[in-house]
């Protein structure tokens, strides 16, 4: 016999996680200079959510080229 709540909890578990990987990927496409148009179609969502998980993520909606020609770190992630 199944464990339902074992197994439910263990399913949401998988899924947080994956939605939680979805996320940096999202944000790592913008880094590389993908435009959130691109980045909402792929990941099947709207740009502007892209772009507000990006903004998260990231702490900027900008690609590491912009932020590289703004003289800041290209990619904030690694900088802590």
């Amino acid at each position: 016999m199944t464990d339902w709540e074992a197994q439910l909890r263990r399913d949401t578990k998988a899924i947080e996680q994956r939605e939680e990987t979805r996320r940096q990927h999202i944000a790592a496409a913008r880094l590389a200079g993908h435009s959130f148009r691109e980045i909402g179609s792929w990941a099947s969502m709207n740009h502007e959510r892209a772009r507000k998980i990006c903004i998260k993520v990231n702490g900027d909606s900008r690609t590491s080229a912009e932020r590289a020609a703004a003289g800041e770190p290209a990619d904030p992630r690694s900088s802590t």
